[in-house]
């Protein structure tokens, strides 16, 4: 960094300043000094927010410039939060316009760049710089160079930064809360944040990627692109626990998005759908499913509660309720009074853009109306009748006594016909309409538990899975609701009754911890969406999605979405991004690894403990490390909330203070230190991070551990600490990276061709002959009873094995490589 470029730097930073304390001045002087009417009141209110941006400006106006030329000659703009303009000449450019895009998309590389969409115009961009700004001070310069993504001889890849970009990243938090990457957005990011409005995009982003704040600075620059269209009020953001959204909310107000409805999907269902108001959150049913004796019996009701598949049963459901809820036959009141029955069935069949309640209505109006009119017009023909009736034999009499009782007698009868057919009208008309009564959601929900409903619609369930379902039906029946009922009842809400609400777009964050049911049930209220997630990180696959294809394939067509990667992690050190990549390697599972910055730090430490007193004894001397290193942020993942508590009192009883638990969603961060279950962490970050317990016992060679375990590692910014008792987790080992992929023990036994052999794709029998061990034998001479099974019978060991065989290529292809 050299002095002379701070110098230079800080003269245009000085004549800003001087523009910004005249526009607040001017801005001062236009505030109304009296307020009598609700202009005045409205000018003052737009004046103070002037005033107030203008004040955040002042702290640091902008955070890079640019050097073009193009058509007209050659430029040097400045790029900020806000854009800040003195008699229409741009002191400041805003980063959300087309040359904020030029910004950002330039990373030190010649190419061919053009304004906008107008790609006749070439622009050739000769620098950029990054610079730091704190109260009214320049404090680093950098002349932003490439930083590109480089494969190194082992074959990892790994993104090297510019000096910009490091210092940025090296920063300890003040707080716990997100980081600002408005003054960092590196191009992949950038490219995401600008897409339109119109598109529906899923974004697959490694832990630290960005994915939060990238979510976050699209709504800003689609409020300021399309702020005739769209409005903060119509943008929905759901977050994945409270606490991530306390975070959220001091970014928010800095990037101008204030007024947006965010929510987590719970918080969000309970609020428009009242009935799901008791009903546990998810992180509370993933502590009851996993630690269930009928762990596996809850998941397989979980995952199907979530699927698509059941969305198309409620459809059909519904669908076929709506259909015997109408007459089945014709309406006959009189041999000349009928309504057909295809009458019916064709209005009905018109209204089927209707929810079903609404639709119901319709048809009983449609009914009740041609009711009236043939009431009306059967009247009529009476009265026409009785009035030929007395011109034929009344009025031709003579008059007196005769003549008046035959005039009483055929009015009797007029009456009478009147009468008898009003009531049989009535009558027939309720008996059709009362079978069109209004249904509730959780009615309608209830009624599907039954063995008959599967047998008509999916009658080619599996038995095991439908008895579950039927045995979970006697809780639904008595509304004993769980998480995964929530999304099935307000899709049938809606279904009956209809939508209340519809946005613009709605963005989810950690979107692989929601079921394709949920995901399609927010399209459904939404014109575009953005769906940010890493099914690396996705812990509660009891409920949540194992791979994107599962809703590409069905909740959206091939037009309407895009799908991107961001493997870049720009979070934590190379040295915690490899020990996460450490346990995807070591999952032997298709996660796609991250790409680190080359940010050095230190090392994770995995230590050993002998006992719990040794445990916390040493917890003490790593938080004193990490206090003397100036870390801000520090937070100690445990597995349970149990252990969390017990924690905080080990640790307050050895004198360690600014301590807090977290021991539920819905908690603000406040203390330095933090106590925190792992599956609590999702979203959130820290200057360092200490793990209770990394033994095998906590953390199995399975896939949900993996998740949990990468997760939990991945918080760390600077420095983690991980300690054990007994042994320590197989997906922390350090294996040699020339041996194959470890086979997951599920399929191991299968194998039948050498693994270690580059040239060979693995293979596995396709059955064989398994023991039966819980046989009872009565005498010893008995023979083993055995049964074969065929290996795609198992689906767990059949997704293991393919996944495996993905990460196996990939080895073979390496080994291959160096081996040339």
């Amino acid at each position: 960094m050299s002095t002379n470029l701070i110098a230079e730097e800080q003269q245009y930073l000085d004549k800003t300043m001087k523009v910004i304390d005249t526009l607040l001045e001017q801005s001062s002087n236009q505030l109304p000094k009296e307020i009598t009417s609700q202009v005045e009141a409205s000018l003052h209110e737009v004046k103070q927010n002037q005033i107030k941006k203008l004040h955040e400006a002042k702290k640091s106006p902008y955070f890079g410039r640019l050097d073009f030329e193009d058509d007209y000659g050659e430029e040097t703009i400045y790029i900020g939060k806000k854009g800040i303009d003195d008699d229409s000449e741009l002191v400041v450019v805003d980063w959300r316009t087309d040359l904020g895009k030029l910004y950002n998309a330039y990373q030190g590389v010649k190419g061919t760049f053009h304004i906008g969409n107008d790609t006749s115009k070439p622009v050739s961009i000769h620098g950029k710089r990054g610079i730091i700004i704190q109260d009214g001070t320049i404090t680093n310069v950098n002349e932003i160079g490439h930083s590109g993504i480089v494969e190194e001889e082992d074959g990892q890849q790994v993104k090297y930064m510019d000096e910009y970009l490091n210092e940025i990243l090296s920063n300890t938090g003040d707080a716990h809360q997100l980081r600002d990457i408005v003054s960092s957005i590196q191009a992949e990011q950038d490219e995401i944040i600008r897409l339109p409005l119109k598109d529906t995009i899923i974004v697959q982003g490694a832990a630290g990627s960005g994915k939060s704040t990238i979510a976050l600075h699209r709504i800003s620059y689609l409020l300021y692109q399309y702020h005739e269209q769209v409005k903060a009020q119509d943008i929905l953001i759901l977050a994945p626990n409270e606490i991530f959204l306390s975070y959220i909310k001091d970014i928010v107000p800095e990037i101008e998005v204030e007024g947006i409805e965010q929510r987590t999907f719970y918080d969000w269902a309970s609020t428009y759908f009242t009935d799901v108001n008791s009903i546990p959150e998810l992180h509370d049913r993933y502590v009851k499913v996993y630690a269930s004796s009928n762990k596996e019996d809850l998941i397989q009701v979980s995952k199907y509660k979530g699927s698509l598949r059941f969305k198309k049963l409620l459809d059909d459901f519904v669908e076929y309720i709506g259909s015997t809820m109408i007459p089945h036959g014709h309406i006959i009141i009189g041999s000349d009074v009928m309504l057909q029955k295809g009458e019916i069935e064709s209005f009905y069949a018109t209204k089927e853009h209707l929810p079903l309640n609404v639709r119901m209505k319709r048809v009983k109006e449609f009914i009740t109306s041609w009711s009236s009119k043939e009431t009306k017009k059967k009247l009529q023909r009476i009265e026409e009748e009785f009035e030929d009736a007395y011109q034929k034999w009344v009025i031709t009499l003579p008059e007196g006594v005769e003549r008046k009782a035959v005039y009483e007698a055929l009015e009797k009868a007029k009456e009478l016909r009147v009468k008898v057919f009003k009531e049989k009208m009535e009558q027939e008309i309720e008996l059709y309409v009362k079978k069109m009564q209004h249904i509730s959601a959780v009615l309608m929900y209830k009624s599907v538990f039954q063995k008959k409903v599967f047998d008509k619609f999916q009658p080619t369930m599996e038995q095991e899975l439908l008895s579950l379902l039927l045995t979970n039906g006697k809780q639904v029946k008595q509304e004993k609701f769980t998480y995964e009922d929530i999304a099935p009842l307000i899709y049938l809400d809606a279904k009956i009754n209809g939508k209340k609400l519809e946005y613009e777009h709605i963005f989810i964050d950690e979107a692989q911890d929601y079921s394709p049911f949920q995901l399609a049930i927010m399209k459904d209220y939404a014109k575009s969406m953005t769906i940010l997630g890493d099914i690396g990180q996705g812990i509660f696959s009891f409920y949540g999605l194992d791979r994107w294809e599962e809703i590409e394939s069905y909740v959206f067509k091939e037009k309407e979405y895009k799908r991107l990667h961001l493997q870049t992690s720009y979070r934590s050190t190379r040295q915690v991004m490899d020990m996460a990549n450490r346990v995807l390697l070591n999952s032997n599972y298709d996660f796609p690894l991250v790409i680190p910055v080359n940010r050095p730090g230190a090392v994770p430490s995995i230590q050993h403990v002998a006992s719990t007193g040794e445990l916390y004894d040493e917890m003490v001397q790593t938080i004193e490390s990490f206090v003397g290193k100036d870390h801000k942020t520090i937070a100690i993942l445990t597995d349970t909330k149990q252990t969390a508590i017990d924690t905080c009192d080990e640790l307050k009883r050895r004198h360690v203070e600014s301590v807090q638990v977290i021991s539920e969603g819905r908690e603000a961060l406040t203390e330095k230190i933090i106590i925190i279950p792992s599956y609590l962490v999702k979203g959130l970050e820290f200057d360092a991070v200490i793990m209770h317990d990394v033994s095998e016992n906590t953390f199995k060679d399975e896939t949900l551990h993996a998740k949990m375990l990468y997760m939990s590692i991945t918080r760390a910014h600077h420095d983690l600490h991980m300690f054990y008792r007994g042994n320590i987790s197989p997906l922390l080992e350090d294996r040699d990276p020339n041996a194959p992929p470890k086979p997951r023990k599920s399929f191991e036994a299968w194998l039948m061709t050498d693994i270690t052999d580059p040239n060979v794709e693995p293979q596995v029998e396709k059955q064989k002959a398994i023991e039966q061990e819980d046989t009872l034998r009565l005498f010893e001479d008995d023979e083993d009873e055995v049964v074969i099974e065929t290996f795609e019978e198992d689906r767990e060991r059949y997704y293991d094995f393919y996944a495996w065989l993905k990460v196996w290529h990939r080895w073979a292809e390496l080994k291959k490589k160096l081996q040339e």
